[in-house]
């Protein structure tokens, strides 16, 4: 193991010791750390029961969630994206149907925030006048493609 993995490894042992840690999250982490994150958190949650790769088959369950929270104290979207890594290690790519299920689950839940902002913006369609919904439209427009920029 890389010494970056085990020095993580040997936080994160630390602060699961600690009762008062609820949870270990990291603020803006670099891409370099993100990656030695999930590689340190797909290791540790590889050995969970809820993990194995018959289960992980399944989908993606509330008990990986609680598992993994209450054994290693991570988030939930974290444990999100280690299914999500694990699922994939499980996939056998060649086979197009088992594939295509994995690929279309992950679809999905990249989808779920653009669902959100579409029944947002059809409420407020229904209570705002035309100019005001324009208005609306025009400041998310503005503000998304700030955020390109």
């Amino acid at each position: 193991m890389w010494h970056g993995a085990k020095l993580l490894t040997a936080m994160y042992e630390h602060a699961c010791a600690d009762p008062l840690v609820c949870d270990i999250t990291v603020e803006d982490p670099s891409e370099n750390f993100t990656r030695l994150r999930n590689f340190v958190d797909a290791l540790k949650c590889s050995s969970l029961p809820s993990f194995q790769p018959e289960k992980l088959k399944d989908g993606f369950s509330k008990e990986m969630v609680k598992e993994a929270r209450e054994k290693y104290k991570i988030t939930a979207v974290q444990v999100r994206k280690i299914y999500e890594l694990l699922r994939l290690r499980a996939t056998d790519v060649s086979n197009a149907d088992e594939y295509k299920k994995y690929r279309l689950e992950v679809k999905r839940r990249l989808n779920i925030p653009f669902q959100k902002e579409k029944k947002s913006l059809q409420k407020l369609e229904k209570f705002l006048q035309p100019q005001e919904y324009e208005a609306v439209l025009q400041s998310k427009i503005s503000g998304q493609s700030a955020r390109i920029f």
